[in-house]
């Protein structure tokens, strides 16, 4: 009886060291399943936390190449335009010195273009020979294909005589018609006219320009009435 109380306290008291043995191995491992779960999350953050300061790093330094492009564009921007402003104020410069040059010619050309000819002639009884380039066609009433006439009651004879006195710088009150004929062709006339004192004797020429009317083209001042037709 005692033998076998013996036996069943040994057994007992095994049981309860294998029991403690085994709670014991389940509470390291537990330990080691914390401590390794623990690991895990800091490491995570760990990498969380640099990758997080990393793309801050990276964003930092892609804001600062940006920052640092557009510096660099907006400088060769500004140097573009002020290279084109350069070359707009020279090319304005040019453009305004040719102007210049060409406004000094026009008016050099028309100071040449406005200066009377005086000129000498063979025939004896021309004193001189007048071209005066501001000389204009007088205007017309006439219309359609133009026809030289020589009819005195003529509105084409009138015009002729008009055109004479103001090539001579007569008044047509102050002017008589000594001749007045073909000049070489339909669309030219001679006229010889005189002041109505006879102190003034012109032989004017004259040429039709076509809607505008006669024009002068050259005035000879004449000594006297003398073949002067």
């Amino acid at each position: 009886m005692l033998e076998n109380n013996r036996r069943a306290n040994s057994r007992l008291n095994r049981k309860k060291k294998a029991n403690r043995i085994l709670n014991i191995l389940i509470g390291i491992v537990l330990l080691l399943i914390i401590v390794v779960v623990v690991n895990i999350i800091t490491s995570d953050e760990t990498e969380t936390t640099k990758e997080e300061k990393n793309t801050a790093v990276s964003e930092e330094t892609i804001k600062e190449e940006d920052e640092t492009d557009l510096t660099e564009t907006a400088e060769i921007e500004e140097e573009s335009d002020l290279s084109s402003t350069e070359e707009n104020v020279e090319s304005e410069d040019k453009s305004e010195s040719n102007e210049e040059t060409t406004e000094g010619n026009e008016e050099t050309k028309s100071e040449e273009n406005t200066e009377v000819i005086t000129e000498s002639s063979n025939d004896p009884n021309v004193e001189n020979v007048i071209i005066d380039p501001t000389w204009a066609p007088i205007g017309t009433s006439q219309s359609g294909e133009h026809t030289s006439s020589y009819d005195k009651k003529s509105v084409d004879w009138a015009e002729k005589v008009q055109a004479l006195a103001y090539g001579a710088g007569l008044d047509p009150s102050n002017m008589f018609v000594k001749f007045l004929g073909n000049g070489g062709s339909p669309q030219k006339s001679i006229g010889t006219v005189t002041s109505k004192d006879g102190n003034e004797i012109y032989r004017i020429y004259l040429e039709w320009i076509d809607g505008e009317g006669w024009k002068p083209t050259k005035k000879e001042i004449l000594k006297s009435l003398e073949n002067a037709s």
